[in-house]
């Protein structure tokens, strides 16, 4: 599972999380206020809101052609960029950071 915090000013709402969810992998379905999305090579993946940190369970195919795990992958990103407000490279420092912290 992989969490995500959210930068000040982008808020951690379950209409938001649904809308940006909709946008960026069309339909998905409702588990309570968890969001279930399947997209290109993404089997499953299972979003939903902790207080102020996103959470993310996900399942994806690993035989699927590099073109569309590369299109999977961008739109995921761009996803969460727009959802969190951090990058890419912000996600990665955080996470790097909270790995550090544990140890």
């Amino acid at each position: 599972m992989r969490e995500y915090r959210f930068k000040r000013g982008f808020k951690p709402t379950q209409e938001r999380l649904e809308e940006m969810v909709a946008r960026y992998f069309g339909e998905f379905e409702r588990d309570g206020d968890v969001c279930i999305v399947k997209y290109k090579a993404i089997e499953e993946m299972r979003l939903w809101l902790d207080g102020k940190i996103l959470k993310v369970e996900s399942r994806t195919n690993p035989n699927v052609d590099d073109r569309t795990a590369l299109e999977t992958l961008k739109t995921y990103n761009r996803f969460l960029d727009e959802l969190t407000g951090y990058t890419a490279k912000e996600r990665k420092k955080h996470m790097m950071k909270d790995v550090e912290s544990e140890s």
